[in-house]
């Protein structure tokens, strides 16, 4: 059981977040969220990045996307398919604009997942999914079109036009508050509240004033004084037999809004809520507080790279930024972790005779690898190993028999103990867009037999093997060289996105030969 004894309480999600220990138990699983959206009138490719960085950069946290670019009032969402959709998922986000499906069905199977006991996160417009009947009058508890509205806490029908909202938070005492202070929004919707259930608890009220409108074929009256509105913006709800924990917001229309630290800090306090690991005090639980490594991994160069619609959801980050779970090598003495980086290291004593490798335990085979590495000691160069294996090389265990991207000073492609060299630094233009001692942003796109890279922005690299038998499903690994001398080159971000677009996303495209 999940233990409920907490830190100080945290000053907001603020990067100088105490650090956990790593500990040499098995390490904690992050909290896994499901988040869910599509459908009409928002820019939801954007908006679920926006949330997905935000979230896991200020918790320990993985956010699944299931995400339908459908545009319509009746985006509907496969995850929801089978009865248990929500097995393996600590909460869900729903994140739906879905106001025209009215499968009675489809939502009691949504239902029935939060009846049971998975907390849910409802974001804006999915206050508007999922309504039929006379909707637009208070609904009776237990009617046939309750239901949804019974989940969230609050029924709500429509909004005004887009004006600033103040945000005013009340009970200080609740732990999603604390530590949240006032603000006023960008132009927003402010959605109306028809009826507030019992179970619901108003935590935020937000005001908009709304100018009054001129006559038609009038100037407006700079006199006039505007209409004042006032309704409840966050709320909690506990719902059905076993009182579920559900938090919810109105708010987060438009992309800055949802990009706003403000709303991601309310946004994640509330995940934390509903999920029972934010404590008492307003503190994150222990086992869930981001290490300064993992913050630091959580905001680098690889977490804004913007993905394919189509990828968005499918990428994992194969280093945690804490520890070297999920790897493997000849560990000691060569590999560590040093503020949320990859350290390859040897002194001229302990100087690798056979290149060594950390390999990840998993093996790929058709993927986008996004990474940052770095030469910090001598000029040998380093490179990620692909499509071989685990290779036991004159006593060296973990050496790597296949495929290997070099960088940085040795640009080009090498077939690790089998063909030697097979591809240069085509025009010179890695050398060109690389940096010696310095961090190279590095995209490799692994396709069938083809190869391309985009280093520091610049499409550098486009080669076929003509031996596509040799390209094979393997491990991704990380080279220290073989050397005589002192060497340090590190590794950070990490990405990997399986079956992906055909498409280089760092740099400009480039087309199948």
């Amino acid at each position: 059981m999940l233990s409920r004894q907490f830190l100080a309480p945290m000053l907001g999600f603020a990067l100088a977040a105490c650090a956990v220990a790593v500990h040499a138990a098995e390490p904690t699983k992050p909290l896994q969220v499901l988040l869910v959206a599509g459908g009409c009138c928002h820019d939801y490719a954007t908006q679920t990045q926006l949330l997905k960085k935000g979230i896991e950069s200020r918790t320990r946290a993985h956010v699944e996307v299931a995400y339908n670019p459908d545009k319509s009032t009746k985006a509907t969402f496969d995850v929801y398919a089978k009865d248990d959709w929500d097995r393996g998922y600590d909460v869900i986000l729903h994140d739906e604009c879905s106001a025209d499906v009215a499968d009675r069905d489809y939502v009691a199977r949504i239902l029935a997942a939060h009846r049971r006991g998975t907390p849910a996160v409802n974001i804006h417009c999915a206050m508007h999914s999922y309504r039929w009947g006379d909707f637009k009058e208070k609904v009776a508890a237990g009617a046939d079109n309750a239901g949804w509205f019974e989940m969230i806490g609050i029924q709500s029908t429509s909004h005004g036009p887009q004006f600033p909202i103040a945000i005013a938070f009340g009970d200080r005492s609740h732990p999603i508050v604390k530590a949240l202070a006032d603000w006023t929004t960008i132009n927003e919707e402010l959605y109306n509240n028809i009826q507030v259930f019992p179970s619901a608890t108003v935590l935020a009220k937000g005001t908009q004033a709304i100018p009054p409108k001129p006559k038609q074929g009038e100037p407006a009256d700079p006199a006039a004084k505007p209409a004042e509105v006032t309704t409840a913006v966050a709320w909690t709800n506990e719902f059905g037999p076993n009182r579920t924990r559900i938090f919810s917001t109105s708010l987060g229309h438009n992309n800055e809004t949802v990009a706003d630290d403000r709303y991601l800090d309310l946004v994640t306090r509330g995940l934390l809520w509903s999920a029972g690991r934010l404590g008492d005090d307003g503190a994150i639980a222990p086992e869930l507080q981001l290490s300064a490594g993992e913050q630091a991994a959580a905001t680098d160069w690889v977490s804004s790279v913007s993905l394919p619609a189509e990828e968005r959801g499918k990428s994992v980050r194969l280093f945690n930024g804490r520890d070297l779970e999920g790897w493997e090598g000849h560990i000691d003495p060569y590999w560590s972790v040093d503020g949320g980086e990859i350290v390859a290291k040897n002194t001229a004593e302990n100087a690798p005779p056979v290149s060594t490798y950390l390999l990840t335990k998993k093996p790929y085979r058709n993927f986008r690898l996004l990474l940052e590495g770095k030469l910090a000691t001598s000029e040998m160069h380093s490179g990620v190993a692909i499509w071989g294996k685990k290779f036991d090389k004159d006593g060296e265990s973990s050496s790597y028999q296949g495929h290997l991207v070099m960088f940085p000073s040795g640009w080009g492609l090498y077939d690790l103990y089998r063909r030697n060299g097979i591809s240069g630094d085509q025009g010179g233009r890695a050398k060109a867009a690389g940096k010696q001692h310095d961090w190279n942003q590095l995209e490799i796109l692994a396709i069938g037999s083809r190869i391309r890279m985009a280093v520091n922005g610049k499409a550098v690299l486009d080669w076929t093997d003509p031996k596509p038998e040799l390209c094979e499903a393997g491990p991704i690994g990380l080279q220290l060289h073989s050397n005589k001398v002192p060497q340090e080159v590190r590794f950070r971000g990490l990405v990997l996105v399986e079956d992906p677009q055909d498409v280089l996303v760092t740099a400009e495209p480039t087309t199948a030969p």
